[in-house]
């Protein structure tokens, strides 16, 4: 997840990247807006909170925002969106400045990119650790059973030509071969970061800025313009002819969906909603929501209503 996104900074790092992020928000609100979503999917039949809810900048990430913000809405919330808002570092200050009252995040993603801490594989602990970690005016929900984490894909041809099976195998071939993947891949520990280096040490041909585990990097490794992608194990659509290395160091971690939301909107009512709706957001939900904005194109919103319906929650 994504999804898309990761990394361990200290924490007078974090108060610059802060800083810097509230720089490059004040831009991004400024030049996008609220989207074509921004008035409530419904009107409320009784007096509820009034939230803004944010997404990230793939569309999966914004029909799980979707999916949060139509069902608060539901139950009588007045609900609006801000999407498309950017990286972690920008949602994130966001919600911090008040800006937005709740976006979906990914538990490992956030604790490494967003907290500067280091993530794992066990979600309890993760989750832990986030909640450790955060201002006491801003609340982490549970975490849906999704996990979508960071996947190094390459095609069957190149797999076979080089006989890759895990990521480890890349190594010795990096430097014959072309990268694609996310534009901040390069500082991000779960991508091709510092942690990543440490663990790998993988040193591409050349590293290409892409977008964020969507179709121009699925596209550009079909067309072999690059021979190894950074997709999303959860939200990407994988191609056909492409194989997924194994993780065999275990760079990677939990990255469940959960939801940071301001303190004084996290109202119990409003935690139980949006704890109904993680439980039911599990790979294959989080899936389907997946293919079907990034490749059939879908609205998030529409996606978002499917997988609300289909799982009982909003009728």
């Amino acid at each position: 997840m994504s999804k898309t996104t990761r990394r361990t900074w200290g924490r007078s790092g974090r108060r610059v990247l802060v800083a810097a992020a509230a720089l490059a928000l004040a831009v991004v609100l400024a030049g996008c807006g609220s989207s074509s979503s921004d008035s409530s999917s419904s009107e409320p039949d009784s007096t509820g909170e009034s939230l803004v809810v944010g997404s990230k900048d793939f569309v999966a990430n914004q029909a799980v925002a979707q999916a949060y913000g139509q069902a608060l809405s539901a139950t009588g919330n007045d609900v609006t969106y801000k999407d498309n808002l950017g990286s972690t570092e920008i949602v994130y200050a966001a919600l911090q400045n008040g800006d937005i009252d709740m976006y979906p995040e990914y538990a490992n993603t956030f604790l490494e990119s967003g907290l500067g801490a280091t993530g794992g594989a066990d979600i309890t602990k993760v989750m832990d650790d986030i909640r450790a970690g955060l201002p006491d005016d801003i609340v982490a929900t549970d975490p849906a059973s999704a996990n979508d984490v960071n996947a190094f894909v390459v095609t069957k041809k190149t797999a076979k030509q080089y006989d890759l099976k895990t990521i480890s195998d890349l190594v010795a071939v990096a430097p014959q071969l072309k990268f694609g993947g996310p534009a901040e891949c390069e500082t991000r520990d779960l991508c091709l970061g510092p942690k990543s280096q440490q663990i790998y040490g993988l040193q591409f041909e050349e590293v290409q800025k892409l977008d964020t585990g969507g179709p121009i990097t699925t596209d550009a490794l079909t067309d072999d313009d690059i021979q190894v992608a950074l997709l999303f194990s959860g939200s990407s659509t994988i191609p056909d002819d492409a194989v997924i290395l194994k993780d065999d160091k275990g760079l990677q971690g939990a990255d469940n969906p959960f939801v940071l939301i301001r303190k004084d909107k996290a109202t119990p009512e409003v935690l139980k909603t949006i704890n109904n709706v993680s439980k039911q957001l599990t790979t294959k939900a989080y899936n389907t929501m997946a293919i079907a904005t990034t490749i059939d194109k879908d609205d998030p919103s529409a996606a978002a209503e499917r997988f609300l319906e289909d799982s009982n929650i909003k009728r």
